[in-house]
Formats: C-alpha cells, sequence, structure tokens
C-alpha cells in the first residue's frame, strides 16, 4: 500500500510537471528571422540555394511567423526569385525593406512589389512594428565619411512615418492604457547603434542622428525593448540604451567572418527575447 501511494504521488508529479512545461511552451512564441538574402549579388553566387536550404530548416521549426529583415535582392528579377523561393515557407512571412531594396529616392518600387514597407503584425497578442530604415538615413554611398541628408522628397516620406510611428502609442482607440499592456517588438533592417565590437566606423552601418534620436525616443514611448535588425551579416545580440538588439545572421555571404545562417527568436509571455542562431551547415558563402 505505501508502494502504491509513493507511485501515485511520483505519477501525479511528472503530470502536473509535464502540464506546467506545456503551458510554459504555449505562452511562448517562436519567430524565424532571415536577413540579407542578397539574391543577384556577385558577392553571394550561391545565395538562392542557401535561402532554400534556410527555408527547409526554418519548416522543419515550425515558428508562428517568419520575418525578412531587408536586402531581399539587388533588383526586382531577383526580388521576384526570392518571393518563389519564400512560397515554399509554411508559416507567414512578414517583410522589411533594406538598404539593396529601397535606396534613398525610389521607396514606391518596393511598395508595388512588397505593399507596405512600414506597418504592424500581431503573432498570438505580441505586436510586431516594421519600420523603414532607409527612411532613416541616405544609404546609397558606402564610402560616406558623413550622414548623407535625404531628398526632399524622401524626408516628407520620413516624416509621415515617424508620425505614424508616435501615433502607434495610443492605438486605434486612442488608449494609452490597453497599450501599456502590449508587448511590442520592432523590426527593421539597420540598428541604430554599433555593439563595442563593430569593426567599421562608417556611418552606412547605423542610423545617425537627427534620425537616431527621433526614432529612440518613440521606441521608448512605445516601450519596445528588443530589436530585430540585420544589415550586419553577423549574429549578434547587445543591449544599448534600454532596448536589446538582436542582429541575424546572413544567408547569402560574410563581409565580416561568422557563419551563414538565420535566428530562432523565443518570446516569453512577459516579453522576454531569447535568440539562437542557427547555422546553414549546407550553404556556400
Amino acid at each position: 500500500m505505501h508502494k502504491s501511494r509513493i507511485l501515485l504521488a511520483t505519477t501525479v508529479a511528472l503530470i502536473c510537471l509535464a502540464a506546467s512545461a506545456h503551458a510554459q511552451s504555449a505562452s511562448e512564441i517562436t519567430v524565424a528571422q532571415i536577413s540579407d538574402t542578397h539574391l543577384g549579388d556577385k558577392h553571394a553566387p550561391h545565395a538562392a540555394e542557401n535561402l532554400r536550404h534556410a527555408v527547409e530548416m526554418i519548416n522543419d521549426r515550425h515558428p508562428d511567423a517568419v520575418v525578412l529583415s531587408g536586402d531581399i535582392g539587388e533588383n526586382p528579377e531577383a526580388w521576384e526569385q526570392a518571393r518563389s523561393i519564400l512560397k515554399k515557407l509554411k508559416p507567414p512571412l512578414y517583410y522589411a525593406p533594406g538598404n539593396h531594396d529601397v535606396h534613398s529616392n525610389d521607396v514606391e518600387r518596393y511598395r508595388k512589389v512588397f505593399g507596405k514597407d512600414y506597418y504592424t503584425f500581431e503573432v498570438r497578442g505580441v505586436t510586431f512594428v516594421v519600420i523603414d530604415s532607409e527612411l532613416l538615413g541616405n544609404y546609397d554611398k558606402y564610402e560616406a565619411k558623413q550622414p548623407m541628408p535625404l531628398p526632399p522628397e524622401t524626408e516628407e516620406e520620413s516624416e509621415r512615418m515617424l508620425s505614424w510611428l508616435s501615433g502607434l502609442r495610443g492605438g486605434e482607440k486612442g488608449d494609452s492604457r490597453d497599450d501599456a499592456k502590449k508587448i511590442m517588438i520592432g523590426v527593421q533592417h539597420i540598428s541604430v547603434f554599433r555593439d563595442g565590437s563593430f569593426p567599421d566606423a562608417k556611418p552606412y552601418w547605423i542610423v545617425s542622428d537627427p534620425y537616431r534620436s527621433k526614432e529612440m525616443k518613440l521606441l521608448h514611448d512605445l516601450g519596445i525593448k528588443h530589436m530585430l535588425v540585420g544589415h550586419w551579416h553577423n549574429g549578434r545580440v547587445f543591449e544599448k540604451e534600454g532596448i536589446t538588439w538582436h542582429v541575424a545572421p546572413a544567408t547569402s555571404w560574410l563581409p565580416w567572418g561568422g557563419e551563414l545562417g538565420f535566428a530562432m527568436h523565443n518570446i516569453s509571455a512577459n516579453g522576454d527575447v531569447h535568440t539562437e542562431f542557427v547555422s546553414l551547415p549546407a550553404a556556400t558563402p
């Protein structure tokens, strides 16, 4: 009889533990992040093959959603090739533009193919805020030593986007109390800051003032504590000014070394983000 009670208690404990683990797992959201696919780039002759491999690996992991954080391809033909490969993703896919997709004066070309370049989407109660970082600086010249101004018409587009971002704080109903309860995670191509070990000081790699200050104020106002970014082709996670920046690796080529791959983000019920970098073992730089 004593052994039966011990066995029963052990069984109940195991069931409770399993139920708790299942509940915790069910409350987590998993988002895969692909970045810098660069189809059509001379530096990345195997970009399409690598992207196909990433799609297969992501499907095997069954995330709730996938984001592609920019530099999809070098021209509209490359975009269409990328879209054809990405159609095989089983989870829903959301795009953010990169500086190889949108330059200082051609955002409409991107919009005609991909739709909005800044918008929000939701995954199981978490709001993702997609921002067009190419409206926050002029990245047309890689070698520029100082940040270059945007053309006047693009500056107007920038102001419209920042106004839209400011308007998110109250939500559609203007109720900031409801908004305060939301978990919001940002997505854009270019990071606002460097980490301590990034090797290049050119303004090409980050968002510079005056846009940096404007964006950071709005991100803080929205309570965004995590940003999913790309552009550096190198997986990194670092904290700066109250926000953790999750930089996804590229699937295309490696200007700074490291490994080709993608990022998997596990988002807890309270909005914490844990990032795993997944290498592409069969990929060719």
